[in-house]
C-alpha cells in the first residue's frame, strides 16, 4: 500500500517557507520559487512543459504573489527540486513496509498507557446552526449527524480499561497529567454525561496519573452550569467570533443571533468567578468575511482582556455546489492580519496563538528524530554522493484518544 505523503510545506507569518520531509526526517528553509514549484508539481503542473513554453531564456515571467522570474531562475530551482527528489525527498510511504512488525498489540497498549488526552464527543446535538459548521451546508465529507448522546457506560468501560494500563509497568511516566475533554455538538446539552464521567474519573485509583477536565462550548447554556464548571476547575474554550456583526454566522436554528446570550453568559461568568475566568477560560474565533483578525483581537482584549485563538474555515470536503459561496465567506489569516496598521503589535501579542506557530508546535510535539538545515547546505562528496547535514532533535509524541457516539 503506497501513497501516503511524507512531506509538507509550511509558511510562517514572516513569509519564511519550509519544506518538511518525514521520510528523510529533515526540515529545510525553502526559497519562495522552490516553494512555488513544489506546490505546482503537487497540483499536477508539468514543469518541463511549462519551461519549454518560455521561448526566450531572458524573458521574465510574472508569478502571482512572488514577483517576476526569468526562465533560467525557474530552471535553477527546478533542478534543486530534482536534486532533493534524487536524494529521497517526496517519496511516498509504503505503509505496509513502514508498519510491518511495528503496530503490534503490545505497542498499542504501550501507547495507551502513556496517552495524554481522552476526548468524549458527548453528543452530536447542537443548540446553534452556524453557517460555516463542519457539519453544515458547505461540506459533504462528514458522517450523518443523528442527534445522539454518548452513553456514560461506554466512557466507563474505556476508562476502566485504560486504568489497568495506566497502573501497569507499561506506564513510563510518574504523576503525569491527562486531559479529559468534552466536545460536541454542544457538550452541555448532555450535561448528565459530563457529571457522571467527572465523578467516575475522580474515583479512579490512578496511581501515576493526574486529570484535568476540558471543554469546548458555544456558551449558550453557560449560565446554567457555570458553578459546576468553575468548582471542578474546567479548562474552558468558548467559541465566539467577535462582536454582534462579527458573530453573524453563529445563529440559532431559527436564524436569530446568538450574540446577546453568549456575551451575557460570559460576562456573568467573569463577574462571578474572576480568578477562574482569568486562569481557565479562553476563546476561539473563526475567521470569515464578516470579521477580521484585528476586529477579533480588539474585541476580546477590550471586553475580556484575553488573546483569542483564531482559525480559518476548513478548506477540505467542500461541496461543488458551494464552492463559490465558500470562497466569498473564506478569509485568509495573514491577509487579514497584515491589512491592519498595528499588525506588528497584534502579531507579537498573539504569537503562540498564530495559526502557523500552532502548526509548528503541533509538528514538534507529534514527530521526532528530524533535522533542520538550509537547502543550500546539501553537501556532496567527490563522487557526487549526498551527505546529510544538520543535527537531530527528538521531541516527545503526544497521544490522543477520541470517543464518539
Amino acid at each position: 500500500m503506497i501513497g501516503l505523503k511524507t512531506w509538507s510545506l509550511a509558511e510562517t507569518d514572516g513569509q519564511n517557507k519550509y519544506l518538511v520531509d518525514r521520510e528523510t526526517k529533515r526540515t529545510h528553509l525553502c526559497h519562495p520559487l522552490l516553494f512555488y514549484i513544489i506546490n505546482a508539481i503537487d497540483d499536477g503542473v508539468d514543469i518541463p512543459k511549462w519551461l519549454n513554453s518560455i521561448t526566450d531564456d531572458n524573458d521574465s515571467i510574472d508569478i502571482e504573489n512572488l514577483g517576476r522570474f526569468s526562465k533560467n531562475e525557474i530552471h535553477y530551482y527546478y533542478r534543486k527540486y530534482l536534486i532533493l527528489k534524487e536524494n529521497g525527498y517526496f517519496t511516498p510511504i509504503d505503509q505496509a513496509e513502514k508498519l510491518g512488525g511495528q503496530l503490534t498489540p503490545d505497542s498499542v497498549k504501550k501507547t495507551l498507557a502513556n496517552l495524554k488526552q481522552v476526548t468524549f464527543e458527548c453528543t452530536s446535538r447542537c443548540s446553534l446552526n452556524c453557517s460555516y459548521c463542519g457539519y453544515g451546508k458547505f461540506y459533504d465529507d462528514y458522517d450523518k449527524r443523528q442527534n445522539e448522546n454518548l452513553n456514560p457506560g461506554t466512557a466507563f468501560r474505556l476508562l476502566s480499561y485504560l486504568l489497568d494500563l495506566w497502573n501497569s509497568p507499561l506506564n513510563d511516566s510518574h504523576n503525569s497529567n491527562i486531559y479529559i475533554g468534552f466536545y460536541g455538538g454542544e457538550p452541555l446539552l448532555n450535561f448528565p454525561f459530563i457529571t457522571q464521567v467527572v465523578d467516575y474519573v475522580r474515583n479512579l485509583n490512578a496511581l501515576h496519573r493526574r486529570f484535568t477536565f476540558t471543554m469546548t462550548t458555544n456558551a449558550i447554556l453557560l449560565h446554567k452550569y457555570m458553578d459546576y464548571l468553575a468548582e471542578n476547575d474546567f479548562s474552558l474554550l468558548i467559541s465566539l467570533d467577535g462582536n454582534r456583526e462579527n458573530n453573524a454566522y453563529r445563529v440559532y436554528k431559527n436564524g436569530k443571533s446568538s450574540f446577546d446570550t453568549v456575551f451575557k453568559n460570559i460576562a456573568a461568568l467573569r463577574d462571578k468567578y474572576p480568578e477562574y475566568f482569568l486562569n481557565r477560560v479562553n476563546f476561539n474565533a473563526v475567521l470569515h468575511n464578516k470579521n477580521s483578525v484585528p476586529d477579533i483581537y480588539r474585541f476580546f482584549k477590550t471586553h475580556f482582556d484575553k488573546v483569542p485563538s483564531i482559525g480559518s474555515l476548513n478548506t477540505g470536503g467542500i461541496k461543488k455546489s458551494q464552492i463559490e459561496e465558500f470562497r466569498k465567506t473564506y478569509s485568509n489569516f495573514n491577509e487579514s492580519l497584515y491589512q491592519s496598521e498595528d499588525y506588528s503589535m497584534i502579531e507579537k501579542d498573539m504569537f503562540v496563538k498564530l495559526p502557523n506557530i500552532q502548526d509548528v508546535m503541533i509538528y514538534l510535539h507529534k514527530y521526532q528524530d528530524y533535522c533542520f538545515n538550509d537547502y543550500n547546505d546539501l553537501i556532496y562528496d567527490t563522487h557526487g554522493k549526498f551527505i546529510p547535514t544538520g543535527t537531530c532533535a527528538p521531541f516527545s509524541k503526544k497521544i490522543f484518544v477520541t470517543v464518539k457516539g
